[in-house]
């Protein structure tokens, strides 16, 4: 059985050391903080509604570019079945796939250059994000060196309610 001398295993506060805490104002930290939410969720939507924008741009595109390959890939089965002659196949079929190389490359261009938008977008956002992050680390460390402050200055000595007291004022 533990003691008071001999405490458990599990008993935390008999091993803890009292330090001495400052008592923050939670009104000192309440106008950073609403400008840290403001600002983050300013720029968090602003990234959310870029990303979505320029996926949607992305998106269409890529649909388009599949509906016209699909489009010239049936013109291609039909050209070929049209064909009567070995050198006639060969001649569809190249120019069926030169222009078919040649579109996929433009196609990757374009939705690579949709991509480093939206990155350079989105890259301006984050940056704004940090800019806020740093700002709001300076205030909230001001407004704890000035609640510490406040808690280590002395505090004034109350007056005991004895004769003494009296004969001072």
């Amino acid at each position: 059985m533990p003691t008071k001398r001999n405490p458990s295993a599990f008993e935390f506060p008999a091993f803890q050391v009292d330090w001495p805490m400052p008592t923050f104002s939670n009104w000192a930290f309440a106008q950073p903080e609403d400008r840290v939410e403001d600002k983050t969720v300013t720029s968090l939507q602003k990234m959310g509604t870029t990303m979505w924008s320029h996926a949607e741009k992305a998106f269409d595109d890529h649909m388009e570019f599949v509906s016209h390959r699909l489009h010239e890939d049936f013109e291609c089965a039909k050209s070929l079945s049209q064909c009567v002659a070995p050198e006639q196949t060969v001649e569809t079929l190249q120019a069926f796939y030169s222009k078919m190389a040649t579109e996929y490359q433009e196609h990757f261009e374009k939705q690579a250059a949709l991509f480093r938008n939206s990155y350079s977008e989105n890259a301006a956002a984050v940056e704004e994000l940090n800019e806020t992050a740093m700002e709001n680390v300076s205030e909230m460390t001001r407004a704890a060196e000035e609640s510490l402050q406040a808690t280590n200055s002395p505090a004034p000595k109350k007056r005991s309610g004895g004769s003494a007291a009296k004969k001072a004022e």
